[in-house]
């Protein structure tokens, strides 16, 4: 039929009015198309049969329900047909199987009806003892999950309450866990109640079915307050004596088309308008009165134009010659043939704008009556639809591509999480990484955490911390320190340190940010190496409890508080190029980090790292470190002589120990740089030598611990036939006892006399007896230089008045009784340098002179930058340190250093008893001052 000249202009415009339009769809208006026989011989019938046939090819949507011309309320039966899910058909499973909620709300309200005249009773309450409005498997109080659910929660609840019975748990807990059970329970019954869920939905607004009946003003004439009130006016115009079968027929058609709207929204949670870029058909072949297709049409024109809304649905029906005139009366007829179809649609369409008027008198505005000559002769068939398709880009929207995302999530989140975990040392669900601090891998194959502790980050993740003495133990979170006699872990630390910064930032003080570098963890069975670190960050903390705290002997309770930030930069540090990277990125984000404090060892590592801190304009505050060429730095401040002031009194010791007379063998010892590229050896041995007058010397290198024996051994029996009488240790402290007790072996001690000579590396050892001392033999003479010797600091009482005295004591439980954790000077040292720093602070923000009132300080004290910090500290002089005084006015920034710098010659000898006894030969205080009871040291 089809290849007709009007079956083609049919097909061009069924299927303009299919062309797939995800962006428009609701927004077109669609005809109802009534194909009228314009003669007897005109069969109609055969173009919708056409017609349905190329909706077949092109698989789109469509419906074509059998017109019954005995049942009663064919119309009504009609619209219950085309509102069955299964009844579309649609060869494209991908656009989704049409629901009809608002539909079934309607049908329930028939059944509804029909029960109460069966019964005797009211719709209403037939309606809500029903619950209609759920489907038999959700229906509350029926479905077998709301049971079950029950169930299992009353059975974990008083399995609970048996096992807490068998615990013995106490009476009044058992007591309100049985109330909260009780509650719970009520809860559920309440909810279980069908009327409950009306109300809330209605009034929430969940559910289409229920927001459209609450909400519609289609309902809203009828009258009636409340979802009762409606429900109760709504059945009544449905069981009126007078026009109830007309409400019904507008009702079911008004529900029917919602229905299909709201199929086709866009702003639906699952796109479901853009996925149905087509509009469903519906074919009705030989519409009559008798057969209720007229009223369905005319019920579909009246809805349309009342709710003056744009639904997407097409139908295509066919009226016979004969019956052609009972659509005169509701639309006004249309004979003339010579106009075309195109053209009717296009007089149709810009009708639209007045035709829905009361005052034009047109009964069916949305009615296109399209009359259908005889066939006439045609040509060849015309091309078919092309076949609709779902658009593609909506797959990223739907249920197998959320299968697909859920499945990529279940195993991508885990994955990275996974991968991020390996990377920083603090990562939250799912992607969130503390980029201050990363996990890297040593050269021993462990992993330590190196950077910034922020965020609560802990260096040491395990059970157990390293302790102030190298052994591991417990963190005691909540235990007093002042009572720990000295004994504490890192993790005890950080987390006091993290306590105080808390404070400072929850109290709104105007703060600066101070950040210590040290090595802070080792690899596997290196814990001994952490030990400086510990009491260098001990010394670091208190620096920040007298700078913040006020009402506590030695605090001084500044304006400007300190937040203080350990940094580890792991083993040796190995990791001070990766270090110095965080650090930067840290002050770039904030612009309270004034300086660095700490970085005490001397490697290429630690020097680049050093240089880039200088060269991006933060203050760095050597405590240990011993370098002669940082000093030149300008930004560069260190508080420990240089390895050149060290070797210079080394001579001096030379003199004492050999009478005066010059050594004629001279063993210097010095640890080669290794993988770490550590300087201080190397360094400290040149100038050892440069500084030593012998009439030989041997130079002994080893790469380590257990190297130094066998070196040590060699150069002894070489030197047989000329004993050496002094020996220049160079090395690390931990290399110490492997060197004296070959010196012993080899027979260097055995000849003559054997003095060794070491600079402040030799200060972090600790002769005796103990599981950690060095056994020094008779025969063996040492001399070694200290930049903070214990018994200088403590002179005269200092112990008594000095704030870090008195800091130590009362926060840590350090005192001289305890000297041993005092003997290196890290504690000291750390806690001068990061005292200074925070002196220069505070003076530059006093000089600022920022208000004290309320809200008026920036948060961050940011008007204090590094900057300012810098100009104050080239003019700091504090004569109250705990080394002595932090003078920094006579650095001119020179090699080598200012040469006011603290340091001690202590001599140690073996007495008959075996006890090692340390004996100050001279000294100078930090600063320069002389030490009480003690010659100026040249």
């Amino acid at each position: 039929m089809l290849n007709t000249e009007e079956g083609r202009r049919l097909l061009v415009l069924f299927g303009s009015l299919t062309t797939v339009n995800p962006w428009r769809l609701t927004g077109r208006p669609f005809p109802v198309v009534a194909l009228e026989a314009a003669d007897p011989r005109a069969d109609v019938g055969a173009y919708v049969d056409a017609l349905e046939q190329a909706a077949v090819e092109a698989r789109i949507p469509h419906i074509s329900p059998t017109l019954d011309t005995v049942a009663e309320d064919a119309e009504l039966g009609l619209l219950d047909t085309m509102s069955e899910s299964g009844a579309w058909r649609s060869a494209r499973p991908e656009f989704g199987p049409l629901k009809f909620p608002r539909s079934d709300l309607v049908k329930s309200l028939e059944r509804a009806i029909a029960r109460a005249d069966e019964n005797d009773t009211s719709p209403a309450d037939e309606w809500n003892a029903a619950a209609a409005s759920f489907s038999s498997t959700l229906r509350p109080g029926r479905a077998p999950v709301w049971w079950s659910a029950i169930g299992v929660t009353a059975t974990v609840l008083l399995g609970g309450f048996a096992q807490g019975l068998a615990d013995k748990v106490a009476l009044p807990v058992l007591l309100i866990s049985a109330a909260l059970l009780l509650v719970l329970l009520l809860l559920l019954a309440l909810l279980l109640r069908p009327r409950t869920w009306l109300t809330i939905l209605t009034r929430v607004g969940f559910g289409g079915r229920y927001r459209w009946f609450a909400t519609s003003s289609f309902f809203a004439v009828l009258g009636g307050e409340g979802f009762d009130g409606r429900l109760k006016r709504v059945l009544g115009r449905m069981t009126a004596k007078r026009d109830a079968d007309k409400f019904r027929l507008q009702l079911k058609c008004f529900a029917f088309l919602e229905d299909l709207r709201s199929a086709h929204s866009r702003l639906s949670p699952n796109l479901r308008g853009f996925k149905r870029p087509v509009p469903p058909v519906v074919f009705l072949k030989g519409v009559t009165k008798d057969n209720g297709g007229v009223e369905l049409l005319s019920a579909m024109s009246d809805i349309r134009s009342r709710r003056s809304e744009l639904h997407p649905l097409v139908v295509i029906a066919s009226v016979d010659h004969a019956h052609r005139h009972e659509l005169d009366e509701l639309a006004a007829p249309q004979h003339e043939t010579d106009v075309s179809i195109d053209d009717r649609y296009d007089d149709w369409e810009a009708s639209l704008g007045i035709a829905q008027a009361p005052s034009q008198q047109v009964a069916l505005p949305w009615v296109l009556r399209l009359p259908i000559p005889p066939r006439r002769p045609g040509r060849n068939p015309p091309s078919p639809l092309p076949v609709r398709h779902r658009p593609r880009w909506t797959w990223l929207w739907s249920r197998r591509s959320l299968l697909a995302a859920l499945l990529v999530i279940a195993v991508g989140v885990p994955y990275l999480h996974a991968r991020l975990a390996s990377r920083y040392c603090q990562v939250g669900f799912p992607f969130s990484g503390n980029t201050d601090s990363r996990l890297l891998t040593d050269a021993d194959g462990s992993r330590e955490c190196v950077g910034i502790a922020t965020r609560g980050v802990r260096f040491e993740r395990g059970s157990t911390s390293i302790g102030v003495d190298g052994n591991r133990m417990k963190p005691r979170e909540d235990a007093d320190l002042a009572l720990s006699q000295g004994r504490f872990t890192l993790a005890d630390l950080e987390s006091r340190i993290d306590r105080e910064n808390r404070t400072v930032l929850r109290q709104h003080h105007p703060y600066v940010t101070v950040l210590y570098a040290g090595i802070l963890t080792a690899a596997e069975g290196h814990d001994q190496s952490v030990v400086s670190g510990i009491r260098s960050l001990a010394g670091a903390y208190l620096a920040q409890v007298g700078n913040n705290r006020t009402g506590q002997p030695g605090a001084v309770g500044n304006r400007l508080k300190v937040r203080l930030l350990p940094v580890n930069v792991g083993e040796n540090m190995n990791f001070s190029r990766q270090v110095s990277d965080i650090i930067l990125a840290r002050a770039r984000r904030d612009p309270t980090v004034v300086g660095v404090v700490g970085m005490e060892r001397n490697t290429d590592a630690s020097q680049d790292a050093i240089r880039r801190l200088n060269d991006a304009g933060l203050a760095v505050l050597g405590t240990v470190n011993s370098s002669d060429v940082l000093p030149k730095l300008s930004h560069y401040y260190g508080l420990a002589s240089t390895d050149h002031d060290e070797a210079a009194l080394a001579s001096y010791a030379a003199r004492q120990a050999l009478g005066g007379r010059p050594a004629s063998h001279v063993m210097i010892v010095s640890r080669q740089p290794g993988a770490t590229k550590d300087q201080y050896s190397t360094e400290l041995a040149a100038d050892a030598e440069r500084q030593l007058s012998a009439a030989r010397i041997s130079t002994v290198s080893y790469s380590g611990a257990d190297d130094i024996g066998g070196q040590t051994r060699t150069a002894c029996a070489a030197a047989s036939g000329d004993p050496f009488d002094l020996i220049y240790f160079a090395g690390r402290a931990e290399d110490l006892y492997n060197l004296i007790n070959n010196l012993g072996d080899g027979g260097c001690a055995k000849q003559r006399p054997l003095t060794l000579l070491g600079g402040d590396e030799v200060a972090r050892a600790r002769f005796g007896n103990g599981p950690h001392d060095v056994i020094l033999p008779p025969g063996i003479r040492v001399y070694f230089t200290s930049a903070t010797y214990p018994s200088n600091l403590t002179a005269d009482g200092r112990d008594r008045y000095n704030p870090f005295f008195t800091l130590a004591r009362t926060n840590l439980g350090v005192s001289p009784t305890n000297q041993t954790l005092l003997a290196d000077g890290q504690m000291a040292l750390t806690y001068d340098a990061t005292s200074v720093l925070a002196q220069a602070a505070q003076k530059a923000f006093t000089d600022l002179d920022v208000p004290l009132r309320s809200g008026s300080l920036i948060q961050g004290s940011r008007a204090v930058t590094s900057g300012s910090v810098l100009l104050e500290l080239r003019s700091r002089r504090w004569d109250n340190a705990a080394t002595g005084a932090v003078d920094f006015t006579k650095d001119d920034h020179d090699v080598n250093g200012p040469g006011n710098r603290g340091l001690t010659l202590v001599r140690v000898t073996v007495g008959g008893t075996g006890t090692p006894k340390y004996e100050p030969v001279c000294g100078r205080m930090n600063g320069g001052g002389r030490v009480a009871g003690l010659p100026l040291c040249p």
